[in-house]
């Protein structure tokens, strides 16, 4: 930690817990539990979103809890999405009272902007809880949709100071 913290300037904390998932379906339902505890905020920010059964599950329970006062922030990449995401979603989502953004729109195919993508799956529930990893929000990342066998990608949830790091990166 020593090495991370003062030869790289990585964050390293105390008062953390993490949970490591091996595959898609595990983190679904954990992040389903942990959204539904959400009282004061939830950032999320994914890579690729794709209209299904985990993609619509997890905007139900966003959209009830910004009816609730939660400040809900959505980030999606358009590219990564691309016919994938559920038309006029972010529309939908704005009228349901949740701040959508939706970045690096299709432009031109000679755009180079699009070499600087962050493939982020990151979500943040009131700053206490996390979810991070390879998992998109996608049913086959859920294994309930299968396009190449069975996928098998792994995500974390921390609990505790580390969040502050997703928090922030989510806000930067």
């Amino acid at each position: 930690s020593y090495y991370l913290s003062h030869q790289l300037g990585f964050p390293t904390y105390r008062n953390t817990e993490v949970e490591y998932f091996p595959v898609g379906e595990d983190k679904f339902a954990s992040m389903i539990k942990e959204l539904e505890k959400a009282e004061k905020f939830i950032f999320m920010e994914y890579f690729i979103i794709e209209d299904g059964l985990m993609l619509n599950s997890i905007l139900d329970i966003l959209k009830e809890k910004a009816s609730r006062g939660v400040d809900v922030r959505f980030m999606y990449d358009s590219l990564g999405s691309i016919a994938k995401a559920p038309v006029d979603i972010v529309r939908g989502l704005r009228k349901a009272g949740i701040r959508c953004f939706e970045f690096n729109t299709f432009r031109s195919i000679l755009d180079n902007r699009y070499n600087n993508r962050d493939h982020r799956k990151i979500c943040v529930i009131d700053g206490n809880v996390g979810f991070t990893g390879g998992v998109n929000l996608s049913d086959e990342y859920i294994n309930v949709k299968t396009i190449y066998g069975h996928w098998k990608d792994t995500a974390i949830m921390i609990k505790g100071d580390a969040v502050w790091s997703l928090t922030n990166m989510f806000l930067t």
